[in-house]
């Protein structure tokens, strides 16, 4: 048999020093063969080295996305695993990886990811049978296959040529990567042998949160890409019951459930009712994590999809002062670091309470240059309910200079900004 090649364990933290322990014992745990490394992307500042262990310090945003993409570049090898914090992997783990050939058009393999066995609070046990995480399910999704991060093995090279995961996004960034990656050409493939345990979320309040999370993400997903639309979660509910009538004893994604405790089978449906009104504000809800209060801007530049790698107008934009961007979205292939050094803000982040409520007060204030706008619109442009969050912004801004990046649509959506926001477009 041929020896498998070196892997880099990348593991993104953002906890507290005792979950630190625990993170750096379950990778301690696998077993290592001459060439790999583990690391642990340290995106909340208190995990210390160990024997074995690196630690990759990750400031600023905290986010998964971010501590990943830390982690990859500090490691050396043509291989990555990324594997969650809450999962404890089997010493096997890499091994089974590559129990199997891997074909040289395979970007990333997604290995299984069962829940822990012994939840013992009313979240635990409702997360564990539904197995949100089970990836063999999102290999079945409806609209491309998908896979989770939280057991992840990519190909360096396909990894690189993306861009890494994008970042400044609250959640979705791993199915964003996976459909990326086979666009570009990669293939996406299942490794149910290389499975995990996940310890799932404990109270019912951190439950909801992800929940709400987890749509915001599908929704972001949706402004991303058109043929992609959310299922409601009623659908989901009647697909559940549809699998547990035809195989009983199997949580939702085929892994083998505990017996049900006495009382647990109405609060679990009580919990799909709450968690289903979860889902319905979470898709309104924007896909932006949090940020400090927003500094004015003595430049706006307007570009369709940025910043791209190898965009001329990217170099342009870091040479400015004060700028900020504002872009449709993100491109296939990002430059990280531009990224990582403008302010840009994306119209696919905004959720639709954002965009309703400043197309509420853009109609207030601006009641005529509104209308106006219904007739400088062109079929396939954004529509005004997607421009208001930015025309706010640029109003807030003391009468900054505005330029377009880009071609015929940027030059377009830059015009209709200026007028919506009475600002000058320079040429």
């Amino acid at each position: 048999m041929t020896p498998r090649p070196p892997v880099s364990v990348v593991m993104p933290f953002a906890g507290d020093w005792a979950a630190a322990v625990a993170a750096l014992n379950a990778l301690r745990a696998i077993e290592l063969m001459p060439g790999d490394e583990l690391l642990v992307a340290d995106n909340a500042g208190v995990a210390s080295p160990v024997p074995g262990v690196s630690v990759v310090p990750v400031p600023g945003e905290r986010s998964p996305a971010r501590a990943r993409n830390a982690g990859a570049a500090a490691a050396r090898n043509d291989w990555l695993l990324f594997l969650d914090a809450d999962c404890i992997p089997p010493p096997w783990l890499l091994g089974a990886y590559f129990s199997r050939e891997i074909g040289d058009r395979v970007g990333a393999l997604a290995g299984e990811v069962v829940p822990v066995s012994d939840g013992r609070t009313l979240a635990q046990r409702y997360a564990a049978r539904r197995n949100f995480l089970g990836q063999r399910a999102h290999f079945d999704h409806r609209f491309r296959p998908r896979a989770a991060a939280a057991n992840l093995l990519v190909r360096r090279a396909a990894f690189d040529s993306l861009g890494g995961f994008y970042e400044g996004v609250r959640a979705a960034e791993d199915t964003d990567f996976t459909w990326r990656l086979q666009e570009a050409g990669w293939r996406l493939e299942l490794r149910p042998e290389a499975v995990v345990e996940h310890a799932y979320r404990a109270t019912l309040a951190e439950l909801r949160r992800q929940w709400r999370g987890y749509a915001a993400g599908r929704a972001w997903l949706a402004r991303r890409y058109d043929a992609f639309v959310p299922e409601p979660a009623a659908k989901r509910a009647l697909s559940r019951g549809l699998a547990r009538s035809r195989g009983a004893g199997k949580g939702e994604y085929g892994v083998v459930a505990e017996p049900l405790r006495t009382g647990d089978r109405a609060r679990f449906a009580a919990l799909d009712s709450l968690l289903g009104f979860e889902e319905l504000a979470g898709l309104v809800l924007s896909n932006r994590p949090e940020r400090a209060t927003d500094a004015a801007a003595r430049v706006v530049l307007v570009a369709e999809r940025f910043p791209a790698r190898d965009d001329p107008f990217v170099d342009f934009a870091r040479s400015v002062e004060a700028a900020r961007v504002e872009a449709a979205g993100r491109p296939a292939v990002v430059d990280l670091d531009a990224a990582r050094e403008l302010d840009v803000r994306y119209r696919e982040d905004d959720g639709a309470a954002a965009r309703t409520l400043a197309l509420g007060r853009l109609l207030l204030r601006h009641p005529l240059r509104c209308a106006l706008d219904l007739g400088r619109r062109r079929d396939g442009q954004p529509t005004l309910a997607a421009l208001a969050p930015a025309v706010l912004r640029l109003s807030a801004d003391a009468d900054p200079r505005l330029h377009a990046l880009g071609g015929e649509e940027a030059q377009r959506t830059a015009e209709r900004l200026a007028a919506l926001a009475g600002r000058q477009l320079e040429r």
